[in-house]
């Protein structure tokens, strides 16, 4: 017999992740919390619950897309369609690290990221497939998730609406949003967020023109400022922080969001008690640190990498050698490498007796 899969959707800051996570409370359901955009996973072996639970984005591929693939691997796929303002959904997601609006397949455009899911919705209105209005689930999340667990033919869970869920008892989680981790760990939320923000005219126009069916359907309307376009240029993102926090076996298996949420405050206290912040790498995932660094307050003082080259920096900063951190007091090492973390920490121990006060992170 085929093992049951729920395969669930739904626009980037779409509202999926926390109805994922109700689910994910669910004792029969067990899976992945935000696969991969770019990639399709396949492989399962953590999960021993009765059913397989998979969350997924429309970005790169459409719903009905990645649920023929898992029909042809022998799953039986059962749809769920997580549905949210479309104007409150970009007016966020166009400010998040992960909006990005590119031109390349893993990270396309954003209105092609709508109109793949505006796509996908037209779908399971035709079939009549379940459908989870992401507004009314934040008012009344367990009449919400009563409806639709009879229409996904399991039980109803009282656990579904609690909060606080170990991350680590889910089998894979590919999210490295500190916010994100936040805010699951909040649980349902009643109260809407009636935060304006604000659109540029040629994408409010587009959202109205694009998705006026959609917006039909559920009376969505715009709540937020509408401001004259700006020039912008699509290009090619230079790093998909992705590809290292959000995505990959290792980075599943070693749960980096709820790691990167405890590093923040811990660097801070280091810093603020006078320790030097040192990023040990100079790559695509030393680059994404040093931001998210830069947003929580905290100033690296040196980067290093054991590839240094001559005159090579990382942003303002110039890149060194190991070697250049003996003699110093007091450093704070963060490991920006997934794939070479425990050879860089070992290698780094060589220094401790040339170092007053050695403290190393690592992912």
């Amino acid at each position: 017999m085929a093992k049951k899969m729920i395969l669930a959707t739904g626009l980037q800051s779409g509202g999926t992740t926390l109805v994922s996570y109700a689910f994910l409370n669910h004792p029969q359901l067990d899976g992945i919390l935000d696969m991969a955009s770019d990639r399709i996973e396949v492989n399962f072996d953590k999960v021993k619950t009765p059913i397989t639970w998979v969350k997924m984005t429309t970005i790169a591929f459409r719903w009905e897309e990645v649920a023929e693939v898992y029909k042809t691997l022998g799953y039986d796929v059962v749809p769920l369609l997580i549905v949210r303002n479309p104007f409150d959904a970009w007016a966020s997601l166009k400010n998040k690290w992960y909006g990005l609006n590119g031109v390349t397949a893993e990270d396309p455009p954003l209105l092609l990221r709508f109109r793949r899911f505006f796509n996908d919705w037209q779908l399971f209105k035709d079939n009549a497939w379940p459908i989870i209005q992401y507004e009314d689930f934040l008012l009344d999340p367990e009449k919400v998730l009563r409806t639709a667990c009879q229409q996904l033919n399991i039980s109803f869970d009282p656990q579904m609406l609690e909060a606080g869920q170990d991350l680590n008892s889910i089998a894979y989680v590919s999210e490295s949003n500190e916010s994100f981790v936040k805010h699951l760990q909040q649980g349902p939320d009643k109260r809407l967020n009636e935060s304006v923000k604000s659109l540029e005219k040629s994408e409010h126009d587009w959202i109205a023109s694009a998705l006026a069916a959609l917006n039909d359907s559920y009376a969505y309307s715009n709540k937020h400022r509408v401001l004259a376009d700006v020039a912008h240029a699509l290009a090619p993102n230079a790093f998909d922080s992705r590809r290292y926090l959000g995505f990959g076996r290792r980075v599943l298996e070693r749960k980096v969001s709820s790691k990167l949420l405890s590093l923040m405050p811990h660097l801070q206290m280091k810093q603020q008690t006078g320790w030097q912040v040192v990023l040990y790498g100079a790559g695509e995932f030393a680059l994404y640190l040093y931001k998210q660094l830069q947003v929580a307050g905290i100033q690296v003082d040196n980067v290093v990498d054991s590839y240094a080259k001559q005159g090579q920096t990382l942003f303002d900063l110039p890149v060194n050698n190991p070697d250049s951190l003996h003699n110093q007091q007091k450093l704070c090492v963060l490991i920006a490498s997934l794939s070479s973390a425990d050879e860089i920490a070992t290698s780094l121990q060589k220094y401790a007796t040339t170092i007053d006060g050695l403290d190393i992170l690592s992912f």
